[in-house]
């Protein structure tokens, strides 16, 4: 993290620690339509203008550790394979055979070579081109090199891997350039997934991520788990270009879930032993960076009222009987956390859906929260949105730039 970040940051934190007002440069939030988080319609619209638009965080490079592996990606009703190719390259195309539609792998993760059809045993390359067909004379006039794999736009940014259904959406670089100083100083690219969790939750997924960009709740929910480790009354937050994030809040004991007696690399910053960066990424990614480790979470809708959070637990490079028992018990751990969020989830949800509560309303604390519903509405547009579930643009001027 840059010299001028961290002035920044002190100088924020201590101005929190002793705010007792409301601030009078911030505005008035107005409330949030309860719909936007139950009609399917909206869905629809988060659909087409956001998920097949957005760059989309699928997973980390460690994940492909040799050519030939792969994993799929299983979300928003798409199949696509992330594989590395004999070049090294890392590389996103869709599942589908071009023959009749087959999906060429059926396994979450493993290693292949070249993607062979189940169905009829067309081959494919890592490259993705059309190999080998069976009884290819039986098609006439069948140009392989017309024939190959389907892409997915991919990007690797920090060891992230990113996909984009849409061919014309800016380069991944230009994307993340409003965050990407803040994760100086930290070297995720040479992190490792540890373990990897998908957990299934009775609410829209903007829902669930919302718990995510605030501290308000902690000391109520977490009282015991997470609240001991943080001074939350030094939270502080700053809002980027393209709806992504940064949150900031003093350790308590020095540390957190996450710090054990472990191997830590020399080159992560202090300010990470110093702070938890949490580093919300739009549309649907969230992790706050330590120095032990952290947690990915990515959260995807499965129905207006469905969702799933995808979690993976991010540590270094050490294979040793004392990191893989510290990691099966960080995943308990997580587990456990995460279940003192979930339990409120389902009744937020049948609360907006019934109606009793209309409008959701946030207060100065949750910010990040109306500033991510904000580039929903911008990402969509808002001419495609009904007036009724617009969000009305009111934090541009509280952007960080």
């Amino acid at each position: 993290m840059r010299t001028d970040t961290l002035e920044h940051l002190r100088r924020t934190m201590e101005a929190q620690l002793i705010r007792a007002e409301h601030p009078d440069d911030f505005p008035y939030l107005p409330p949030i339509p309860a719909s936007r988080y139950t009609d399917p319609g909206f869905a629809k619209l988060e659909h087409d203008g956001l998920w097949m638009r957005a760059w989309l965080q699928v997973g980390h490079v460690s994940e492909l550790p040799a050519p030939g592996s792969y994993f799929l990606f299983e979300q928003l009703e798409k199949s696509v394979i992330i594989s590395r190719g004999k070049d090294g390259a890392i590389r996103a195309f869709h599942n589908a055979c071009r023959h009749r539609g087959s999906a060429l792998l059926l396994q979450h993760s493993g290693k292949a070579m070249r993607f062979v059809c189940p169905y009829h045993a067309w081959g494919y390359s890592l490259e993705g081109e059309l190999k080998s067909v069976p009884d290819q004379h039986d098609f006439t006039c069948l140009d392989k090199a017309e024939n190959g794999l389907l892409p997915v736009r991919c990007e690797v940014d920090r060891g992230l891997i990113f996909i984009n259904f849409d061919e014309a959406a800016e380069p991944l670089a230009d994307f993340m350039a409003p965050q990407a100083p803040q994760k100086e100083g930290y070297p995720i690219e040479k992190m490792v997934v540890k373990e990897r969790l998908l957990i299934e939750m009775d609410c829209n997924w903007k829902l669930a991520l919302h718990n995510f960009l605030e501290i308000y709740h902690v000391a109520t929910v977490h009282a015991k788990s997470i609240a001991p480790y943080l001074d939350s009354p030094s939270f502080v937050v700053a809002l980027f270009a393209n709806g992504h994030m940064r949150f900031a809040t003093r350790k308590k004991k020095g540390n957190t879930i996450f710090e054990a007696d472990l191997y830590k690399p020399d080159d992560v910053a202090d300010v990470f032993s110093q702070c938890t960066i949490a580093l919300p990424t739009f549309p649907n990614t969230f992790f706050a960076l330590d120095p032990g480790g952290f947690s990915l979470q990515s959260f995807w809708p499965a129905g207006p009222d469905k969702s799933i959070m995808e979690v993976r637990l991010m540590g270094w490079d050490v294979d040793s009987d004392a990191d893989r028992e510290h990691w099966q018990a960080m995943n308990g751990i997580v587990r456990n956390i995460l279940s003192e969020d979930l339990c409120l989830f389902r009744s937020i949800q049948q609360s907006l859906e019934q109606g009793t509560i209309p409008q959701l309303r946030f207060g100065y604390q949750e910010r990040a929260l109306y500033w991510f519903e904000e580039e929903v509405d911008r990402r969509i547009g808002a001419d495609a949105i009904p007036e009724s579930q617009r969000v009305a643009q009111v934090l541009s001027g509280q952007m960080q730039r």
